[in-house]
């Protein structure tokens, strides 16, 4: 600016002995009149209006022609029927009216000045050190974030963030990444239990730690170095639509595990029963198998409970085995085969326990498995009426000091199915009790095969006593009686 002019808007000056001084007076008034409150139409344009309001203002856009031809950034004014252009100075600020936004000259530029531009609409975007988007409405580029309670108001004392969500099937959580892919996250995700999660690649995730939102009970569905002890009995639900990630506690799509083992891994692997009881409640559908070798934690009954009242609406397609001194209950199912399994349907081992109720036996079509089997020390007992609807390799087998008992008990046999081996088979000093039962309908296949100093005990039923269309046999030293 010369010594003609103030030195920051260049406005004139009148000067001593200064003819026709109602015009620098006037120029100085014009160039106030377009810059005081400045708020231009456009910063977008180029080339000029054709048909220009007058005091009409523009923000010259890069690229200039016409009458604004080498103006860029400057504010264009439509004064007295011409364009007259002002060249802006750091820290001017210029609302633009067809954008909403309020704009700051930094340096050399126009940039968006987003406080004031948040503010003007009503707070709905808001960047810092970066640009705010319809999806990251508020963004923020910083080495550090501060939050702290109002000591300048003062306000209350307290700080407190909240993130809120629409319903419980979405989600209000914290995501932490590494180069924009996720790696941990906590909040309420998908429901309403506050879930801890890890992942090594942002697209498969783990829980690591599950809060029941109405219980307040802790999970650990990956692990936990110590055991939960029961304060009540529990139930774990098990459906076709769950997900082994779930914590299990409740018959919803969201909540529900998807498999039978996961749910014996928990029970056996997290919990102490401390006395009570934990049922596995499967709804209607067809489920693999499950095998837990290993004792439970405290006392206490675990239940696996389909539908007692139709054990057909709940089917396992594998064999539930139980070794190492583990004990399960298993009622309201029917066992039939789906896929390669081993053994059996229902097998104790190394001292395991089975105790079934209501269920049905369906069809084994492989070679060489039972319905029920028994080895080193494992007893499986057959304590309600049941119904055997499929044929098997055998339906009782047991061996190695292996048990099974089933007393005073009604066994449906619809179908007449064939057991291949023998009905009921003992070997290696092992015992099967089948005594007081009565037998609906019949099968074929031998009766009974004793064998290896085996016991089947029937309390005297006779030789036709169980079902079958064929003499049974006792063989070294194995006894049937």
């Amino acid at each position: 600016m010369s010594a003609e002019t103030t030195e920051l808007l260049g406005l004139p000056y009148i000067v001593p002995s200064q003819a026709q001084k109602h015009v620098t007076h006037n120029e100085a008034i014009r160039t106030l009149d377009a810059l005081v409150q400045l708020a231009v139409k456009s910063r977008d344009l180029a080339a000029p209006p054709a048909d220009p309001a007058p005091g009409q203002r523009h923000i010259v856009a890069d690229g200039a022609t016409g009458a604004w031809t080498g103006k860029e950034g400057q504010v264009a004014a439509w004064l007295d029927s011409h364009w007259h252009f002002l060249a802006p100075n750091p820290g001017w600020l210029a609302w633009v009216e067809e954008e909403e936004t309020l704009l700051v000259f930094s340096t050399a530029v126009w940039i968006d000045f987003a406080p004031a531009a948040a503010v003007a609409t009503g707070g709905s975007m808001l960047g810092v050190n970066t640009d705010a988007d319809e999806t990251n409405r508020l963004a923020v580029k910083s080495d550090a974030a501060l939050f702290s309670h109002d000591d300048v108001l003062p306000g209350t004392g307290d700080m407190r963030l909240v993130v809120n969500k629409a319903a419980a099937e979405q989600t209000a959580s914290f995501l932490f990444q590494d180069d924009w892919s996720g790696r941990a996250e906590f909040g309420l995700t998908g429901n309403n239990d506050l879930t801890f999660k890890v992942s090594d690649d942002g697209a498969a995730w783990k829980n690591a730690i599950v809060i029941d939102h109405a219980t307040a009970r802790v999970a650990f569905p990956a692990g936990t170095p110590y055991r939960e002890p029961l304060t009540a009995n529990r139930t774990y639900y098990v459906r076709t639509d769950g997900s082994d990630d779930n914590t299990g506690l409740a018959n919803e799509t969201s909540e529900a595990f998807l498999t039978i083992q996961q749910a014996l891994d928990v029970i056996y692997g997290t919990l102490d029963l401390a006395g009570y009881n934990v049922t596995i409640q499967l709804a209607a559908g067809t489920y693999g198998g499950a095998e837990k070798i290993g004792a439970q934690v405290g006392l206490g009954d675990i239940l696996l409970r389909g539908d007692p009242t139709t054990p057909s609406n709940v089917i396992i397609g594998a064999a539930i085995k139980i070794g190492g001194g583990g004990r399960l209950i298993v009622d309201g199912v029917k066992a039939q085969e789906a896929s390669s399994m081993s053994q059996a349907s229902f097998a104790a081992t190394g001292n395991g326990i089975i105790e079934v109720h209501a269920v049905e036996f369906g069809a084994l079509t492989s070679g060489g498995l039972s319905h029920v089997y028994a080895e080193q020390g494992g007893v499986v007992r057959l304590l309600q009426n049941y119904t055997i609807n499929g044929g098997a390799s055998r339906h009782l087998r047991t061996v190695q000091l292996g048990q099974i008992f089933a007393a005073a008990l009604t066994i449906t046999l619809t179908g007449t199915p064939a057991f291949g081996t023998a009905y009921a088979q003992a070997t290696n000093l092992a015992r099967a009790g089948v005594n007081g039962c009565t037998f609906s309908g019949s099968a074929t296949g031998t009766r009974y095969l004793a064998d290896a100093l085996a016991v089947i005990f029937t309390n005297g039923g006779g030789a036709t006593y169980l079902p079958g269309n064929s003499s049974g046999s006792e063989t070294n030293g194995g006894r049937y009686m």
